[in-house]
């Protein structure tokens, strides 16, 4: 039972991926390219940090649409 909501929650990450809105995207000295989500902003509290340290240029906690849903941790890739 814990393996099916574990597997639903990583299928549901990775669709929000595909559809994390424009507005998250980076800008200026937030690298240019595709936001890449680590995850949760509870499991990274320090999420810039975080990507810093995983070798981004940057991070942030972005809200996910529905409303209602965890801020998730991007990371914004060096290009």
């Amino acid at each position: 039972m814990a393996s099916s909501k574990t597997c639903l929650f990583l299928v549901f990450l990775c669709l929000v991926v595909l559809f994390i809105p424009k507005s998250t995207q980076a800008e200026g000295g937030e690298g240019k390219g595709k936001p890449i989500l680590i995850g949760t902003c509870y499991t990274f509290p320090h999420c810039n940090q975080s990507c810093i340290e995983s070798n981004f240029s940057s991070g942030k906690c972005v809200p996910l649409p529905p409303p209602g849903i965890n801020f998730v941790c991007v990371c914004y890739p060096k290009y």
